[in-house]
Parts: structure tokens; C-alpha cells; sequence
């Protein structure tokens, strides 16, 4: 065999599940091997495995439940209608509800295990009000902090995206009637296309972090 026959069946098995850590790969890997950016890198990657999985098994629920629509297996005697409305019904829910709701929630986990990270860069004494403080107070501070190092535009760029769509999850999930909501509802829908998205946004401003956090070490000597 090969060596990049080996490489490519090490990287069957391992998106099989046998190696967590390969989800993570295609969105974040520390350069530096720093342990605040190392526990973030595993925290991405697990959110990287949940997006899979969910995906997979919602694809996979559906498929059984199309083909047993086409094939009448569902129905019970009698019951004709009520199974192929039941049946209807779950299939509407996973292709809509479920899907939206595990998108949602792996962008709103990307977004904690960003603020995480910000939290623990934050590292002086007085820092304590911006633990507390909202992800955009806090990426404004650390860019502030490492001007010459961090692409404040881009980290804005990111963070503006990541904020609001975690902000329109909750929103959703207690179907918020605030008439200036409703009135300007976001546009973007929540799938797995967002998942992925959220977690490349928040690898690409741990990167630049990583960069400043570097600096910031260098510094201090």
C-alpha cells in the first residue's frame, strides 16, 4: 500500500469516529500549541463531530421514513390515514425544526467556546468586568490590546456575524413577539450550511487571536 493509500484509509477510519479530534482539523489546529488555544481547539472539534452526526442521522431518519411512505409499511389496519398523517408529520418536523435547532445550537456553543477563550486571554487583574461583558465588548478589547498584530476589521467582520445569528437563535427559540423584531426579521436561516460557517468564523478569529496571544507572551518575556 501506498503512502497515500495509507493516509487516505487513515482518514476514512478516523471520520468513521475513531479519532474525534480529525473533525476538528478542517477548522482549527493551534499553531502554537498553547493550552488555552489547544482547549479550544478540542472544543471545536467536538462541536465539528455533533454537526456531523446530527446531519447524518437526520438524512438518515428521513430517507427511512420516504421509503416507507412509498412503500405503506408505516400504516396499520384501519388506520390508513392516521399513520401516513403521523408519518407526514415527523418527517416535516425533522426537515424543519430539527434541523434548524441543532444548527442553531452548535453556532451558539461555537460562540461560547469563543468567548471562553477571549475570557482567558483577558488575563489582567482588572479584567474581571470584561469576563462579563458581551463577545463584541470583549474582541474590541484584545484588538486594542494587539493592534499590530490582530486584523481588527476582520475579527469585527466575524464577530458581527456570529452575534447576531446566536442572538436570532434565542430569539427563535422562545418565538419572540417584540414588534421591532418581527418588524425586521434576519433573512439567513439556520442549517447545516450555518453550522459550518459559525464554526470557520470562530476558527478564523482564534487564529488571529493566537497570533496576538503570542505577542502578547513574547512581551512579557
Amino acid at each position: 500500500m501506498t503512502e497515500t493509500e495509507i493516509e487516505e484509509q487513515e482518514g476514512v477510519v478516523s471520520k468513521d469516529g475513531y479519532y474525534l479530534l480529525a473533525y476538528g482539523e478542517e477548522y482549527f489546529v493551534s499553531r502554537r500549541g498553547r493550552i488555552e488555544f489547544v482547549d479550544f481547539e478540542y472544543r471545536l472539534s467536538s462541536l465539528a463531530w455533533l454537526r456531523d452526526k446530527i446531519a447524518k442521522s437526520v438524512d438518515e431518519e428521513l430517507a427511512e421514513l420516504r421509503a416507507a411512505r412509498k412503500s405503506g409499511s408505516h400504516r396499520v389496519t384501519g388506520w390508513e390515514g392516521e399513520s401516513d398523517m403521523m408519518l407526514d408529520e415527523s418527517v416535516h418536523v425533522l426537515d424543519t425544526d430539527t434541523r434548524q435547532i441543532s444548527a442553531g445550537v452548535i453556532v451558539a456553543a461555537a460562540v461560547a467556546a469563543l468567548e471562553s477563550l477571549m475570557n482567558r486571554l483577558l488575563d489582567r487583574a482588572d479584567d474581571s468586568d470584561l469576563h462579563r461583558a458581551g463577545l463584541t465588548r470583549k474582541g474590541r478589547e484584545l484588538v486594542e490590546r494587539w493592534q499590530d498584530t490582530v486584523d481588527g476589521r476582520e475579527l469585527e467582520d466575524h464577530v458581527l456575524w456570529l452575534r447576531e445569528r446566536r442572538n436570532s437563535f434565542a430569539h427563535r427559540l422562545i418565538d419572540d413577539v417584540d414588534p421591532q423584531w418581527n418588524a425586521q426579521p434576519p433573512t439567513w436561516d439556520f442549517d447545516d450550511a450555518a453550522a459550518d460557517e459559525a464554526l470557520q468564523r470562530v476558527s478564523a478569529v482564534a487564529w488571529l487571536l493566537e497570533e496576538g496571544w503570542e505577542q502578547h507572551l513574547t512581551r512579557l518575556g
